[in-house]
């Protein structure tokens, strides 16, 4: 009787091990799903993003400029904030503002930059 029961035991055993096997291969197959953190576009780079997107009032006012920490102003339709203090326009993509030193000097405005004297730079 009890190598009968040895007998079982190890069977059921092994079809349960061949059980899980099976469906953890099937499930290796299956397309990732559509929610989560799985995004269902490719990513794209920031920088092919078109600029412009809403930004909040409240997100607006907090903002600074990571240079020299004063106020950003919102110019070209939504599209940039600006410096008036330097002239650096800090983009706006899908309404993500890239706040980057490197970005802002990129689209620097110097028509618009004033020293602290007030004269043009």
């Amino acid at each position: 009787m009890r190598r009968f029961f040895r007998f079982v035991v190890f069977g059921l055993a092994i079809i349960g091990g061949v059980y899980l096997v099976r469906k953890f291969l099937e499930g290796q197959n299956q397309p990732a799903p559509a929610s989560g953190v799985i995004p269902s576009q490719p990513i794209r780079s920031l920088d092919e993003a078109p600029l412009g997107g809403q930004i909040s009032p409240e997100l607006l006012k907090i903002l600074v400029d990571p240079e020299d920490k004063g106020p950003l102003e919102l110019v070209d339709d939504g599209k940039f904030l600006l410096n008036p203090r330097s002239g650096n326009k800090y983009p706006i993509r899908n309404g993500i503002p890239v706040m980057l030193i490197e970005e802002g000097k990129k689209y620097r405005d110097t028509a618009v930059a004033v020293k602290a004297n007030g004269s043009t730079i």
